[in-house]
């Protein structure tokens, strides 16, 4: 196993030499579905309670517009900790009644002398430890766990796209997930169940929701102090990308990646019930390759801040087809379809798609031609798509290049 970053050419950015790297998951398949990647959370968690323990860690408000921090002391309650929120949690937590800020209870929680467990982003980590340290508490017995962190999205992001699903379904969530495993590990879905019975499932990389959460952090993601060495928690989790199929460990319903950084990290992983969670040992170098959040910040995108004023005065929708366009034809041969050409003075046979600024172009037709002949046409309307997502007529055209098949769009003056 290569168990430093040395390996992997990435020793000018931190010293991975006492890091330790497992995977694994969760053998209940059923409760493996429920878990963002392998549910090592939920391992470590179990082995905490177990102990008469209390962990801490990040749910969703009872609507569903924001994520704040729970603690929780019974297996039977670990599914309010379950799966991924792409949010920012809010640093408070409900109790006796009313809420509180978390740090003071997760310190009177410590003077118990019971192990305690607390989940979060790496800077919630850090601002817990900072915390405890500024008030002089004794956190002997606090086990930490982060993240691999890519930022996450603006908390309008979010509530605009609940809000959204709740006018167009007329009712209110009572379910919500951006990590669905309708298909297993990959491709994520979103999964919403409301009120009157109806359920909405759809890729999450296919939504606004999805586009939005590559484009928007908080604008400190861009620059995060707490990432490679600098990381506080005790065990950093994270989806396993490393772990293919055909690799040692594989689960096609999800691998964690758990990256080991203290003696007190390591002691909480012998906890683990290997009967309920295999671990497997991981190769540091090909863990840091997949999952590069680790150790680096996410580049701020050129029009970070019209996004961001668009989302504002806008609305995610406009801000999403500001941002992305809609598709721009290049002209030219492509490599399985030599004849390709220019069709008339308003259709082209394209080579490459870009995106293009919405103001481009009022509407159109793109139709697309496949190797049976058949033509199949989506309309363009006030630059959105009535019946297909920009990002499915992407991939729709990407793969259709590869296969031969042809494509133009009729612009309407």
């Amino acid at each position: 196993m290569k168990n430093s970053i040395m390996d992997s050419g990435l020793d000018s950015l931190f010293d991975s030499s006492g890091l330790k790297a497992y995977s694994g998951y969760l053998t209940d398949r059923a409760e493996l579905l429920q878990s963002a990647s392998g549910g090592g959370a939920i391992a470590l968690s179990k082995a905490i309670i177990r102990e008469g323990g209390s962990v801490f860690g990040a749910c969703y408000s009872k609507d569903f517009r924001s994520a704040e921090f729970a603690c929780v002391e019974n297996i039977s309650d670990l599914h309010r900790l379950k799966g991924s929120k792409y949010i920012p949690t809010e640093k408070k937590i409900f109790q006796d009644g009313e809420y509180k800020s978390v740090w003071p209870c997760v310190a009177e929680k410590l003077s118990s002398g019971r192990p305690i467990l607390f989940t979060g982003l790496g800077c919630d980590v850090a601002a817990l430890k900072s915390y405890l340290s500024a008030n002089h508490i004794d956190d002997s017995n606090l086990f930490t766990v982060d993240l691999f962190c890519y930022g996450p999205a603006l908390i309008d992001v979010h509530t605009q796209y609940i809000d959204s699903l709740e006018r167009k379904y007329k009712s209110r969530i009572t379910n919500f997930t951006v990590r669905h495993k309708a298909k297993g590990w990959i491709p994520k879905y979103i999964l919403a169940e409301f009120e009157n019975g109806r359920r909405f499932i759809t890729p999450f990389d296919d939504t606004d929701y999805g586009l939005a959460f590559g484009i928007c952090p908080r604008e400190s993601c861009f620059h995060c102090k707490f990432k490679g060495a600098n990381h506080q928690a005790d065990i950093t989790l994270g989806d396993s990308w490393a772990t293919t199929p055909g690799t040692a460990g594989y689960n096609p319903d999800g691998v964690s990646i758990i990256i080991v950084k203290t003696e007190r990290g390591e002691s909480l992983m012998k906890k683990i019930d290997s009967e309920e969670f295999a671990v497997f040992p991981a190769d540091m170098r090909a863990a840091f390759e997949r999952n590069t959040m680790y150790y680096t910040s996410r580049k701020k995108p050129d029009d970070y801040s019209r996004f961001c004023e668009d989302l504002r005065t806008e609305g995610l929708h406009r801000a999403i087809v500001n941002h992305f366009g809609l598709l721009r034809l290049h002209e030219g041969n492509t490599q399985n379809d030599s004849s390709s050409r220019k069709e008339s003075h308003q259709g082209y046979t394209p080579q490459i798609v870009y995106n293009i600024p919405h103001k481009s172009i009022k509407g159109g037709v793109i139709c697309h031609q496949n190797t049976n002949g058949r033509q199949k046409k989506f309309l363009l309307k006030n630059c959105c798509l009535l019946h297909v997502k920009p990002l499915k007529i992407r991939m729709l055209l990407t793969r259709g290049f590869m296969q031969g098949q042809r494509f133009f769009l009729r612009m309407m003056k």
